[in-house]
């Protein structure tokens, strides 16, 4: 009887904590896990049944100032999450970019690498700017021993507020491969994770 009862209240616990993440579910966006301000929610996966992440925090700097860090796309392997290699490889316009991007897989995955295109719309009346990343998977040759992201879009939202500005991510992708999902949607939280703490501390460094 003692052991039911043990068991029981793990149900209980579990589903409580199931309700009240799905309880604050917003668009399809489920919330996953808080630490330094930071929040990560995950969805469904636009492509196949890989998770899509999103990350919200706020920073004391201006929307100029955190763009700064979005588009020094060399320096990317300085605070993205597995990201060892980054190269702007052309400049289309002035706000307009197509990038190269490597990272570092979890074993026993291979890595991955990606080209984006990357487009930067400001909104001069709210000050808001948005960066949308895009796969272009043909722009450039593939390289030996590592898998080409296919399919990839990512946006970056940088909203004034009274204090500074409202910084949010939305990513998904399809990592192609052999890759297994409970891997790729563990992935879905630390990545945003890790990668929104390295951003936050630089944004600190910056202020100072």
């Amino acid at each position: 009887m003692k052991i039911s009862g043990k068991i029981l209240l793990v149900f209980l616990a579990f589903a409580s904590l199931q309700s009240f993440k799905w309880a604050q579910q917003v668009d399809g966006w489920v919330y996953e896990q808080e630490k330094k301000g930071i929040k990560v929610f995950t969805k469904k996966g636009k492509w196949g049944q890989l998770r899509d992440s999103k990350a919200v925090m706020t920073v004391k700097n201006t929307p100029e100032q955190m763009l700064a860090f979005l588009t020094d796309f060399d320096h990317y392997n300085t605070w993205f999450a597995r990201c060892k290699k980054s190269k702007l490889l052309a400049r289309i316009g002035d706000n307009e970019y197509i990038v190269y991007l490597c990272f570092d897989a979890p074993w026993p995955a291979t890595d991955r690498d990606c080209v984006i295109r990357v487009k930067v719309v400001k909104d001069v009346t709210t000050g808001a700017i948005t960066v949308i990343q895009t796969s272009e998977p043909k722009y450039v040759k593939e390289e030996e021993n590592v898998i080409r992201v296919q399919q990839l879009i990512s946006t970056w939202k940088l909203v004034p507020t009274a204090t500074g500005t409202l910084v949010t991510n939305e990513y998904a992708s399809n990592p192609g491969g052999s890759v297994p999902d409970w891997m790729v949607n563990t992935q879905s939280v630390e990545t945003p994770m890790t990668t929104f703490e390295n951003l936050q501390q630089k944004a600190v460094t910056a202020k100072h």
